[in-house]
């Protein structure tokens, strides 16, 4: 095959939205600008819902493999590393900081509303109506019509608000104190509380701060539109990496609980979960990049990666588009003990790497778990190679990646390519016999 693309529509193709409304602001066109902001409120979308989802069934399986009570305590030990940095911030007396970080993690969930913060002399009140996390799944009933994954539990509450439980009771134990408390409501509304502990009777925030705090850079450059203020050149600026908080408390979620796979059955149990818990769910997305020319694909992909708080370059092959990520918004982030707040390094409690070789790590010693996801994503598209159908939309090469400092690399085949001549290596790194 030849090029589709010249460089310069290559990157144009792979530019995050927010430089188009920069593009459109500049020329005054409004109406494109605010078509923008729709597809930069949209952009961690499709994240967002997989994160979610691959969450609640995680805690659905340990659930249903090793019971409540096994479980429950799985989840107090990933909220005890999860909230350390918490605990460390309003020990030093730091509550407002560290309320505005959780509300922080709130904000961005997409789907989920805030309501402005009301503070008295003891606390601050955050109502969600709705969350856009466990709330949101619960809205799409999914408890109910699948309980073995999302539901189930004793006392009634879902399988994702369980590990939100777990949380807040990791922080209010190792504080001695009720610090974070959350109330669920109807309709997938929850009250949280926060307690000012050694700040009590301070106001904490202003007037403007109440909510400011509430409402993300989407939002407030509406807001100012609305008003008639087209200052807002510094709301679209860097947007596709103002979730940081949401997307990268969610990679930390996720990568504790490989660690607790490994520790209840190594790397065959962390491969087991991966394929009933994050696979169907991307899975789910095949027909939609199915239906996508070369192009969109592309740009699609380009997307993903500005929203998954990564920094790359793209290149043109003659079968396939090269994403070189430096890094990756997650696994990279992960292994470069990069993330925000300092959430995460390897070698902490809960934070392993696994000794290898086994398929569901690429075949490496010592590799970083939780780049076991995408081996788990290699798997699930290169078993199907040979029905063309199957979009190899997100083909990992595992092995690029083999120091924290190194890049990785993506591969996006083009809806034509020649499979024949996908590298063996491919294949055989994720248990594969190559395609004859």
């Amino acid at each position: 095959m030849s090029r589709l693309f010249d460089d310069a529509t290559l990157q144009r193709l792979a530019r995050p939205p927010e430089d188009d409304a920069l593009e459109a602001l500049a020329r005054g066109d409004l109406n494109a600008v605010r078509r923008q902001l729709d597809a930069m409120e949209a952009g961690p979308a499709g994240l967002d819902a997989l994160s979610g989802h691959t969450l609640a069934r995680k805690i659905g399986k340990l659930r249903a493999d090793f019971g409540e009570e096994r479980t429950r305590d799985a989840l107090r030990r990933i909220g005890m590393q999860l909230m350390h940095s918490w605990v460390a911030q309003w020990q030093a007396g730091d509550a407002k900081g560290a309320i505005a970080d959780l509300v922080a993690i709130f904000r961005h969930q997409v789907g989920g509303r805030l309501e402005p913060q009301q503070e008295d002399e003891d606390g601050v009140t955050l109502q969600l109506a709705p969350c856009g996390s466990g709330g949101r799944l619960e809205r799409q009933k999914l408890p109910e019509r699948h309980p073995a994954a999302y539901g189930g539990w004793s006392d009634g509450v879902s399988s994702y608000c369980q590990g939100c439980k777990a949380n807040q009771a990791a922080l209010n134990e190792a504080l001695g104190a009720p610090a974070w408390t959350s109330e669920k409501g109807p309709d997938g509304q929850c009250r949280l509380r926060f307690h000012k502990l050694a700040q009590r009777g301070q106001t904490l925030f202003d007037e403007g701060e109440r909510i400011s705090l509430v409402r993300n850079r989407v939002q407030q450059a509406r807001e100012r539109l609305d008003a008639g203020d087209t200052d807002i050149a510094p709301l679209l600026q860097g947007q596709r990496k103002e979730w940081m908080p949401w997307h990268d408390f969610g990679v930390v979620w996720l990568a504790h609980f490989y660690a607790v796979a490994l520790e209840f059955g190594g790397p065959d149990y962390l491969d087991e979960m991966l394929a009933q818990t994050y696979e169907p769910a991307f899975v789910a997305g095949f027909p939609r990049y199915g239906a996508l020319d070369d192009a969109g694909m592309v740009r699609e992909i380009a997307l993903t990666w500005n929203y998954h708080c990564a920094d790359f370059r793209v290149h043109e092959e003659d079968e396939r588009f090269v994403f070189t990520l430096d890094p990756c918004g997650s696994g990279g982030r992960l292994f470069r003990g990069a993330m925000w707040r300092d959430l995460y390094r390897y070698g902490r409690p809960l934070s392993p790497t696994v000794d290898g070789p086994h398929p569901i790590v690429f075949m490496r010693r010592d590799a970083p778990s939780y780049c076991s996801h995408c081996a788990a994503s290699n798997r699930t598209q290169l078993s199907r190679a040979a029905d063309r159908a199957v979009p190899l939309f997100f083909v990992i090469d595992g092995t690029a990646q083999a120091r924290p400092g190194m890049p990785c690399r993506t591969y996006v085949y083009k809806k034509n390519a020649d499979r024949s001549r996908i590298e063996p290596r491919l294949f055989e790194m994720v248990g594969l016999p190559p395609p004859a």
